[in-house]
């Protein structure tokens, strides 16, 4: 059976909502990409969201080296070419410690139902998804978790 490991950006969230999806999701571990994790949004810096996930019984683990380089996520904010991101973010991956890390996170994704989360609300525009391209490579499956749409009735579910 294929292991489904999840993603979520924290944007958009409060604290509340993120803790709740987490839990919907029965997810055991949440693994922080940022390369440097702190937050101007109250509770998402490492230790106030460590503190807060251990609350609720669900594990923490950061690590730096999948964190998108600074000057990548600087140089994307301001000519908005994300393959030149994209092909700089697989770039750094590949360097050892980024590899390394890779592979630590698919043994932890193997053992605990793990996500792996960044700021970014939407994946496909995030250096998740470049991890998430090296991890299916091992044969993972992916969902990407996102904010409840409050708007979203039963019958558009159906429809």
């Amino acid at each position: 059976m294929k292991r489904k490991i999840f993603t979520i950006g924290y944007t958009g969230f409060s604290m509340d909502e993120f803790v709740s999806v987490l839990t919907a999701n029965e997810i055991e571990c949440l693994i922080d990409v940022r390369e440097i994790p702190i937050s101007r949004k109250r509770g998402f810096a490492k230790n106030a969201l460590k503190d807060e996930l251990a609350e609720h019984g669900i594990g923490y683990e950061h690590f730096k080296a999948l964190g998108s380089p600074k000057a990548l996520r600087h140089q994307v904010r301001e000519d908005r070419e994300y393959t030149i991101f994209f092909d700089g973010v697989h770039e750094h991956l590949q360097q050892d410690a980024g590899t390394d890390a890779i592979e630590t996170v698919l043994e932890k994704c193997k053992d605990v139902r793990s996500c792996i989360m960044c700021c970014c609300p939407d994946w496909e525009f995030c250096h998740r998804k470049c991890i998430v391209e090296l991890l299916e490579t091992s044969g993972m499956t992916f969902e990407h978790l996102t904010k409840p749409d409050p708007q979203r009735t039963l019958w558009s579910r159906v429809a």
